[in-house]
């Protein structure tokens, strides 16, 4: 079972990594080959079932993707109105943008999309959206399509393992109307939906108020993100969400608490043992409790591996833990195979993989302390190379921090939070004593995380960006978590130095990498020298902080340590917007911008026109704006141009033709690049023909959002780029744009395509 679960599980990983997904009658094929080869051959052959295992977790997993791709908004439809009807699929999810939710389509105009799952916006506060509720919206859609970046997160992988097609938004309309709305729809959600709601009635002020619904219900949707930096920098994340940890202490609570009960009454002993009473009492309580949060990864690994101990014990056989793992890994693949593009499944699995590992082949220790410090130290260890793969960052203080949070947690908090969820709806009063009990004591937890957060060793910041340092990591933690006087255990010193000495390349002296970020509606680039880096604007911070999700995990990426200067080319928001969480992320030791007054710092002065340095052989000048052209928003951008003596890169912020007209009367021939960034996202307010003349560049970069409402760029603008033969990128189109001055562009999304990606 171990080893054809692992198998499976090779197969299915190995289909996530293709950029084109098979066909049915190929997937038919190989299917069938591999089962006649295993009638012929398993007897010769003793492993050959892990051929077929492999095959299995492939077609498999690729017959699911099928099901999800078998519709995709079609292209004449995308951000136009619509007439759509269905079911609220999921809890609304409020903040200061309006409500989020999933709907689930049964018509789209005429068509007839039974359980096609779309993402929603709503700006409109008045609408009290109930899950299960059928309504006739008015929408405009557009295909899933994130943002592509190095060390970012992958947007869409997560719609696509979760089935969502398209997002859009609603607009406001007499169309809009409830339909219909039924206690059988969605029962369970409805369920979470009334909790949340006395929940939130009866503590509307308490900064607590996400976390109390993290923990009863799995909904997330309230936290900040100062809020998750603090579980972060703390690794205490897995605390605020239901998981395996929380349902196995509430069963185990169940179990005691029934048998010591069954006990009690003779004739229930007579009917039925105490044993079988107290497991499908457990069983039945942390299957409802995993329901009601959500039924999400964690909780179906929890709940999964539950019922299998449960049956073995009433079954009295003994099988090996490792089995019991492997078995709830199937199931979980069986399931959803796409799970393994979630971050949480990896950590899920994995974390289980180590206690056993860890706790295994050892001599019973005394004292329960020990025991318990050394799983947290196990997984605080064990843990480190998946979250600095995946998240660039780890606690230091996790095994502190988890040994001081979870007993609170477990034995003050949860039980306060399971019952008064009970009694709110049994009786309001307890239940509402109850309530502010849990949040009493959570308001302690979070005095003790915040106090530890603040240490400045708590987290490290370290990209594992090579799978050869990842897999030396996960060896050395396999050699180190080993029993004491195991050979080879010594060499996980050896193994682990590629984690610490490991650095990202960067380039030689005289030099340049260019990245244009792919920030959406917005300008965010990153300069690389042999020993210097510049930034040049830091995105938008609109809906989303792009400094946050994008410009900083970057920057970690390229294992950046500070950052030389950032160029604010002016104050628009989709271009000074992430410039705070930058700052707070790391030290900037020099600011330019046009608009010094709102970015008050000791280091902040004005992009003078004239201004000029040079680094490792690499000149950088300022062309624009003079002091006389300040205070003209978009014509007042900094240009910044960027030469090492063979080609040059020109930046333009958002100037338009006012300023590329005193650009030219300044002196037109230092205009000439071979790199353009266009001015103004590529609008035709910009990019006069004397301008583009001027420039000729070899390649033009626009900085633009997916099907933005700006319509960028203009057909005008890439007409006047194609008559000078330019080659043109769209960072909308193909991701962040990198260039080795000298080389051919990188497009992210080209070298990093999926199946499941948006080919737009």
């Amino acid at each position: 079972m171990f080893l054809f679960t692992l198998a499976f599980l090779a197969g299915d990983v190995c289909l996530q990594q293709l950029s084109k997904l098979p066909s049915p009658s190929f997937l038919l094929i190989i299917l069938l080959l591999s089962l006649v080869l295993h009638l012929c051959l398993h007897k010769r052959i003793s492993h050959f079932y892990l051929i077929t295992a492999c095959i299995l977790g492939f077609t498999w997993s690729a017959w699911q993707a099928h099901q999800i791709l078998s519709w995709s908004l079609s292209p004449d439809l995308q951000v136009k109105p619509l007439i759509i009807s269905g079911e609220i699929a999921s809890l609304p999810a409020k903040d200061k943008w309006g409500q989020r939710f999933l709907f689930s389509l049964d018509r789209l105009q005429n068509l007839d999309l039974k359980d096609r799952r779309l993402l929603l916006s709503w700006q409109d506060d008045s609408q009290q959206l109930k899950v299960g509720e059928s309504w006739q919206l008015k929408v405009k859609l557009k295909s899933i399509h994130g943002l592509q970046n190095p060390g970012t997160s992958d947007y869409e992988a997560w719609a696509f393992q979760n089935g969502i097609r398209a997002k859009g938004y609603v607009i406001n309309s007499s169309d809009n109307r409830r339909m219909s709305s039924y206690w059988y729809h969605h029962p369970i959600d409805q369920l979470r939906q009334r909790l949340r709601d006395k929940i939130a009635s009866l503590l509307p002020a308490s900064p607590n108020l996400p976390w109390l619904s993290a923990l009863m219900l799995g909904d997330h949707s309230g936290a900040t993100s100062a809020d998750w930096k603090i579980l972060r920098q703390t690794g205490t994340n897995h605390l605020m969400a239901i998981a395996g940890l929380h349902i196995a202490m509430l069963a185990a609570f169940v179990h005691l608490a029934v048998s010591w009960l069954w006990r009690r009454s003779t004739y229930l002993m007579l009917h039925c043992p105490v044993k079988l009473a107290g497991a499908a009492s457990a069983l039945l309580v942390a299957s409802f409790y995993s329901l009601l949060a959500g039924f999400s990864l964690p909780t179906r690994r929890a709940c999964f591996m539950l019922v299998l101990l449960i049956i073995i014990l009433l079954m009295r056989r003994k099988l090996a833990i490792w089995h019991i793992w492997a078995s709830v890994l199937l199931i979980e693949l069986l399931f959803n195979p796409l799970s393994v593009l979630s971050e949480s499944f990896w950590l899920s699995f994995v974390s289980i993989a180590l206690i056993i590992y860890g706790m295994q082949g050892r001599l019973a220790p005394r004292g329960w302390w020990w025991k318990w410090g050394r799983v947290q130290w196990v997984l605080a260890l064990g843990l480190m190379p998946m979250t600095l793969f995946f998240f660039q960052e780890t606690s230091l203080i996790s095994f502190a921090a988890n040994c001081a949070a979870i007993p609170w947690l477990e034995f003050c908090i949860m039980p306060f939070c399971v019952l008064s969820s009970i009694f709110l709806f049994i009786i309001p009063p307890l239940g509402k004593l109850l309530l502010y009990a849990a949040n009493y004591n959570l308001s302690i937890l979070w005095i003790i995380l915040t106090w530890f957060s603040h240490y400045s060793f708590a987290s490290w910041q370290h990209a594992i960006t090579s799978y050869s340092v990842f897999f030396s990591s996960i060896i050395a933690i396999i050699l180190l978590l080993m029993p004491r006087g195991a050979p080879g255990r010594c060499l996980s010193i050896v193994w682990l130095l590629p984690l610490y000495f490991y650095q990202t390349p960067w380039p030689n002296e005289g030099d340049v990498w260019f990245t244009l970020l792919d920030v959406g509606q917005g300008l965010s680039a990153v300069i690389q020298t042999q020993t210097h880096l510049l930034i040049y604007d830091a995105g938008s911070s609109f809906y989303q902080d792009m400094g946050e999700r994008v410009l900083v995990p970057y920057l970690h990426s390229i294992q950046a340590r500070k950052v030389d200067m950032l160029v604010i080319s002016h104050g628009d928001n989709d271009h000074i917007g992430g410039a705070s969480s930058l700052l707070a992320a790391m030290p900037v030791l020099s600011i330019k911008t046009s608009v010094p007054e709102k970015i008050k710092t000791a280091v902040t002065d004005y992009c003078s026109s004239g201004m000029s340095w040079q680094w490792d052989k690499v000149r950088f000048t300022f062309l624009y704006p003079a002091m006389d052209h300040l205070g003209l928003s978009n014509d007042s951008s900094c240009v910044l141009r960027i030469d090492n003596g063979v080609q040059s890169i020109l930046l333009t912020g958002d100037i338009e033709k006012q300023a590329e007209t005193a650009l030219l009367k300044q002196n037109a021939s230092a205009l000439r690049a071979t790199i353009l960034v266009a001015p103004h996202h590529g609008s035709k307010t910009s990019c006069s023909r004397k301008f583009v003349a001027a420039v000729h560049p070899s390649s033009v970069l626009y900085a633009t959002g997916y099907l933005n409402r700006y319509h960028f760029p203009h057909p005008s603008v890439v007409s006047a780029y194609q008559s000078i033969h330019a080659a043109q990128f769209n960072t909308a189109l193909s991701g962040s744009i990198e260039y080795h001055l000298g080389q051919a562009p990188i497009l992210y999304r080209r070298v990093h395509a999926r199946y499941w990606q948006d080919k737009a």
